[in-house]
């Protein structure tokens, strides 16, 4: 793919093999699969590059180079990319990354990571190499923030978090009306659907116009109602008594009765009190 230098890489032909540079290339730009290739390996062989750890969008790996010129890029996720914050050049061959290994202790390696301010110095086989390290979070900071979330969750319950509930509370045709009233009262809802379990379906709603026509109703001398009836009367019971009482207010015994609520949609979160 591209020429190799003079003194690039592992393949050197001369008598006696020269000083080798550990060197640490950087990819700091994702991927899921990266390698690295240069005049080091003759363009061949791609070498891969590992996530680093607690980075995982930062590949590295570490390779040994000769003093001497060389040229090199990455093959990320099937596509050949340089680094535009290192040193490249633009050849007959495309854009390449280049880095220069000087002959003795001085030697420039790319950088371990672009956003970094700091350098420090790291010692590989008697050769200093400068270079960037990945920032890093002081164990004083790390104390902060533990102390913060465990005083945070110390002091809120699951229901300040989540206030909102996904619940829906239907009531049962045949259960008492005086137990549906206090389920009412218990869950702070003031109205809730009524489904029917022959029908399969929701037939209406009990609502606290229902509470206040049975407390008109008990408090009517003429009534039939009693209060020890309302432990055992069914939702069911008293809506069709509603209806006739209904119907005696109209004045019209032939009129057709009101249509109750109905809800065709499903919800997924219901809950059916039942007997």
């Amino acid at each position: 793919m591209y020429a190799s230098g003079p003194e690039s890489g592992h393949e050197n032909s001369g008598v006696s093999r020269p000083l080798m540079v550990p060197m640490r290339f950087i990819w700091p730009y994702g991927g899921d699969r990266v390698f690295l290739t240069g005049s080091f390996t003759r363009w061949s062989d791609p070498i891969p590059m590992s996530p680093m750890e607690g980075c995982p969008t930062v590949f590295q790996v570490i390779w040994s180079l000769s003093p001497g010129y060389h040229q090199y890029k990455f093959f990320v996720d099937g596509e050949w990319r340089h680094d535009e914050r290192q040193p490249f050049v633009n050849g007959n061959y495309g854009v390449v990354n280049t880095v220069y290994i000087a002959r003795g202790l001085d030697a420039v390696s790319p950088s371990l990571s672009p956003e970094a301010p700091s350098r420090s110095n790291m010692d590989l086989d008697d050769v200093s190499i400068h270079s960037e390290p990945v920032p890093t979070i002081s164990d004083a900071d790390l104390e902060v923030s533990r102390h913060r979330i465990a005083t945070f969750l110390s002091r809120h319950i699951a229901y300040e978090l989540l206030p909102d509930s996904g619940k829906v509370i239907a009531l049962d045709v045949n259960i008492a009306v005086k137990q549906a009233f206090h389920i009412l009262h218990e869950q702070g809802i003031p109205v809730a659907p009524l489904w029917d379990s022959f029908k399969s379906q929701f037939v209406g709603v009990l609502s606290a116009l229902d509470f206040i026509l049975i407390l008109r109703e008990l408090g009517n001398h003429g009534s039939n109602l009693t209060e020890e009836e309302l432990e055992t009367h069914t939702i069911s019971f008293w809506k069709e008594g509603k209806v006739h009482l209904s119907r005696q207010i109209d004045g019209n015994a032939s009129s057709y009765p009101r249509r109750f609520v109905h809800v065709s949609a499903s919800f997924p979160g219901l809950s059916t009190i039942s007997k």
